[in-house]
């Protein structure tokens, strides 16, 4: 696919539960990660029950790894889907609105709107006892780039940070990250104020809130957004 309706970057489980509510509807969707490994990849299970419909639902199951393993699983299912490795570092930008995005690979991706559901990723900086580096979770780099791109387009963040205990022979670690400002996002409409066709969901947005509420506020988006 060289062209899509909705485009969104992180496959988290807010970028995932969007990608899978907007193809559900039977929008064209390009979902973009930088690693196929940490698809709807979640610290801890989490707690309350699965909206019918909703992809935690298809994909239930009591271990982590085969709940991603089934996400994953579901997403490639859909003909309307396509689920991409790739390093979003900049938005297109047309006349005020945004146009898709560019990858690190060097491929432009066109889309009518963008979702943009990176998590902890963006200005992160990972610590686990005396390692400090730029990484948005153990094992995964951070969006530098796509950081620096959207400080250039003057969008105001806050600094946040969450810790994760150590578990199955994982360090403990803590990561520092920045999330856009309250003014910056609608959320009624999920709609990022500076450019027409921008969204975002998830931690990116939310911050502290529960593996769940984040989950579900991508599936809300991807419920209601219109091109």
């Amino acid at each position: 696919m060289s062209g899509y309706d909705v485009l969104v970057v992180g496959a988290g489980p807010s970028g995932s539960e969007a990608a899978w509510a907007l193809a559900r509807r039977g929008l064209v969707v390009g979902l973009l990660t930088d690693s196929l490994d940490s698809v709807y990849r979640l610290e801890a299970l989490p707690q309350g029950a699965a909206p019918a419909g909703s992809l935690l639902a298809e994909a239930a199951s009591s271990d982590l790894w085969t709940l991603h393993r089934r996400a994953k699983y579901a997403l490639e299912g859909l003909a309307n889907l396509h689920l991409l490795q790739s390093s979003v570092v900049a938005l297109l930008l047309e006349e005020g609105r945004v146009a898709g995005v560019r990858t690190w690979e060097g491929f432009d991706h066109r889309a009518e709107a963008v979702v943009l559901a990176v998590g902890s990723f963006l200005g992160a900086r990972l610590s686990a006892g005396m390692l400090e580096e730029a990484a948005g979770r153990l094992g995964e780099a951070a969006y530098p780039d796509l950081y620096q791109h959207l400080q250039g387009l003057e969008f105001s963040f806050l600094p946040d940070s969450y810790e994760v205990a150590a578990a199955d022979g994982a360090p403990a670690y803590a990561v520092r990250f920045q999330r856009f400002a309250p003014g910056e996002w609608d959320a009624a409409s999920g709609r990022l104020r500076r450019f027409a066709g921008l969204y975002a969901a998830g931690r990116v947005v939310l911050g502290h809130e529960a593996p769940l509420e984040r989950a579900l506020s991508g599936r809300r988006l991807g419920a209601k957004l219109e091109l």
